[in-house]
């Protein structure tokens, strides 16, 4: 089973830390590199969705003229919610071929104020937790974190294990930030503490880039010259659910209501997932997303993760081009970008052998509460 729709062209610009190239000339880059992978010319979009406040500007200077210019933000979910959106477009007859269009530059000296302050995504607080000293995103994924070590017995050396098998991955993946520099868990324990208990290395960081995703039908895919990948499933959730129940803490997202979806129309079950690219700001999010899809038990993350069965030859690779732990920080387009990539067979020394099923997740998107967060779920199959 899939949904009939396919992403058939794929751009990914540079990507890096204070690349000092504006965000429109990086989206452009990504439009043209997408538009070569699929063998298309502008004149051949008929839908724009994008995530930048400059959107309805951007189209003029790219020189498109599409029947809609939609704006997108969910977080770090806006990556599958621009799919799932241009999959409704298509499917309803607004359009053929749809631009999902991510480029920005956090991390440049000329990033713009995020939440009244400097300093990319996020940089102050969420909501109303902030006037109590709630700041940054940080802050808030470590209260995930600390609510596992406590109903768990998580440690250090679990989430230390994360960090240093997603290191292993980016540094064998040129045009990441890892690249060439594999990490020790003494590299890790070493790193400066940020907030207890992640250390800098717990963390991701702020890069510059742009991705461009062309959706368009099966049908239409056939048609291109691009290695297009089946979009197979896709679900959603929020965790604001769990806000009234009391379980806030305990989930990092609302997972369960989107991989119901995503596996009921993909037709498929966890055990046939071959590669999973998960949304990783920190390094409890990989640990509590394997647990909450049932790669592993609850309370088993840590430990499954640090007897190495997310590496290339574990049960199950995950974030094999170094997540945005290590490899760069897109939003969701750094896990969606991934799975393309491991569809397509082009993940170079870390591409999984003979993988047909990547499970893509995208969490962000805050309710105005710390860690009420979106996710998204999306299942990608290889057209092989």
């Amino acid at each position: 089973m899939a949904t009939g729709f396919s992403i058939a062209g794929l751009g990914v610009t540079r990507q890096g830390r204070n690349l000092q190239v504006p965000a429109r000339q990086l989206r452009r880059e990504a439009l043209e590199l997408a538009l070569d992978d699929a063998g298309l010319v502008r004149k051949d979009i008929d839908g724009y969705i994008g995530t930048s406040s400059e959107m309805f500007e951007d189209v003029r200077h790219l020189g498109l003229s599409p029947g809609f210019i939609w704006s997108m933000n969910a977080g770090g979910a806006t990556a599958t919610w621009s799919v799932l959106n241009a999959i409704g477009a298509i499917r309803n007859g607004q359009a053929d071929i749809v631009a999902c269009v991510y480029g920005a530059t956090p991390s440049s000296k000329n990033a713009p104020l995020a939440n009244g302050r400097k300093g990319g995504y996020g940089a102050f607080g969420y909501g109303y937790p902030m006037m109590y000293g709630m700041v940054g995103a940080a802050a808030a994924h470590a209260l995930h974190a600390r609510r596992h070590m406590y109903r768990y017995g998580t440690t250090t050396e679990h989430l230390g294990a994360v960090a240093v098998q997603q290191r292993a991955y980016a540094a064998l993946r040129p045009g990441t930030l890892g690249y060439g520099q594999p990490i020790t868990m003494e590299d890790h324990h070493a790193s400066p503490m940020i907030v207890d208990p992640f250390r800098r290395l717990d963390c991701c960081r702020d890069t510059d880039g742009g991705v461009v995703l062309l959706v368009t039908s099966d049908e239409r895919a056939a048609d291109l010259q691009s290695k297009s990948v089946s979009v197979l499933g896709i679900g959603t959730g929020d965790n604001l659910r769990n806000w009234w129940t009391g379980e806030v803490y305990d989930l990092h997202d609302d997972i369960a209501p989107a991989k119901a979806l995503a596996f009921g129309q993909a037709g498929i079950s966890v055990e046939d997932v071959d590669v999973a690219c998960l949304y990783d700001p920190f390094t409890i999010s990989p640990i509590m997303q394997l647990e909450a899809y049932g790669f592993c038990g609850p309370g088993e993350g840590g430990p499954f993760i640090a007897a190495g069965e997310t590496s290339i030859d574990g049960k199950i690779p995950t974030n094999t081009g170094g997540g945005q732990l290590s490899g760069y920080y897109a939003t969701g387009f750094t896990a969606m970008v991934e799975g393309l990539l491991q569809m397509r067979g082009e993940g170079g020394a870390t591409q999984v052998p003979d993988a047909e099923v990547a499970l893509v997740s995208g969490h962000g998107g805050n309710a105005g509460v710390q860690n009420t967060w979106s996710h998204a779920t999306l299942l990608l199959g290889a057209d092989r």
